[in-house]
């Protein structure tokens, strides 16, 4: 299942960009990406800046492509439950095992902004919190 899921993508059609990555690196559809030393890779929580990747790239591919859309919105599943005071607010990646997740009460490399609306996330709950990347790989 998918880390992060694409809800909203207000640039008309999808506007993409082709990383270079490892051939051995494995990057799943749904996975935010960043890249070291000019390579793509699984973000991780000391990443500063992360793009996403709506179809991800297997073991033996040496591309992968993400979407080069800064309005997009994604749903993700937080690493606690979600709270109406964390609207607007800016938030971190975080690994919980091999997921990626939204670190709701962390806010220092604030790759992500929560969403302002109503439907930012149901209160008392950490799945499906709605997100925008706040820092973009480009």
């Amino acid at each position: 299942m998918a880390d992060f899921k694409l809800v909203n993508n207000y640039v008309k059609g999808m506007p993409m960009k082709t990383l270079s990555k490892d051939s051995a690196t494995v990057i799943e559809a749904g996975d935010m990406v960043d890249l070291t030393s000019g390579l793509a890779t699984k973000a991780t929580a000391s990443s500063t800046e992360i793009a996403f990747s709506p179809n991800g790239a297997i073991d033996g591919e040496t591309t992968v492509q993400v979407l080069n859309d800064s309005e997009a919105e994604f749903t993700g599943t937080g690493d606690a439950v979600f709270a109406g005071t964390q609207r607007g607010t800016e938030v971190d990646l975080v690994l919980s095992g091999t997921a990626q997740q939204i670190d709701v009460g962390s806010s220092s490399t604030n790759v992500f902004k929560v969403s302002i609306g109503t439907d930012a996330g149901v209160v008392n709950s950490a799945s499906e919190i709605k997100v925008r990347i706040n820092k973009f790989l480009y």
